[in-house]
């Protein structure tokens, strides 16, 4: 989100102040949990306390980088996780998976100049994977730097009928194309 401006929802429909998201997914969750903690409660199993709660799941939320002041070719690469966040969308309990990820570039990873690293929220489905459509990209922009091949992702290209390899990805473009047009750009891209 930035500062100043409301809040889009997947589908684009209109923008909502932070408040009014919040207080909706109160609601929700106030539907998810009660089930949930009335049968723990039955079972007689212990509840974390609120405030746990309440920062595990905040952590699910892209936050890093909020305060960091992007060169507007990059803008468009947030919102981001830090690694921590990265971590918990992937389902990683150790540093080293993460590192581990970030070597072989299955995920997009970008480092900012004091050494943080930031992760584009987009790229992660919510249930422990990168998009499967955007691995043959990354595969195919192995070996560049990783904000060039952020920044290729999300701007809008000729070949891909003047949108962004990403949301041709969304819009169902079949991902090899998508790769095959990566593999073109990269020699430029090096260089």
């Amino acid at each position: 989100m930035t500062k100043g401006r409301g809040m889009a929802n997947k589908a684009g429909v209109p923008e909502v102040s932070a408040e009014t998201y919040v207080d909706s997914v109160l609601n929700e969750l106030r539907v998810a949990l009660l089930p949930r903690v009335a049968r723990l409660a039955e079972a007689g199993w212990a509840v974390p306390a609120p405030s746990d709660l309440a920062d595990l799941l905040g952590a699910g939320l892209p936050a890093a980088g909020v305060d960091v002041v992007l060169d507007e070719h990059f803008a468009d690469l947030g919102p981001f996780y830090d690694s921590a966040g990265a971590r918990l969308q992937l389902g990683l309990r150790t540093k080293q998976a993460l590192d581990s990820r970030r070597k072989t570039q299955t995920v997009l990873a970008m480092q900012t100049g004091d050494g943080t690293w930031l992760y584009p929220a987009w790229q992660f489905t919510g249930d422990g994977h990168v998009h499967q459509v955007l691995l043959p990209a990354l595969k195919a922009l192995r070996g560049i730097d990783r904000w060039q091949a952020g920044v290729w992702l999300v701007s809008e290209h000729p070949d891909l009928g003047g949108i962004s390899p990403r949301q041709a990805l969304r819009e169902g473009v079949d991902p090899a194309a998508v790769a095959r047009v990566a593999a073109h750009d990269k020699a430029a891209l090096a260089a």
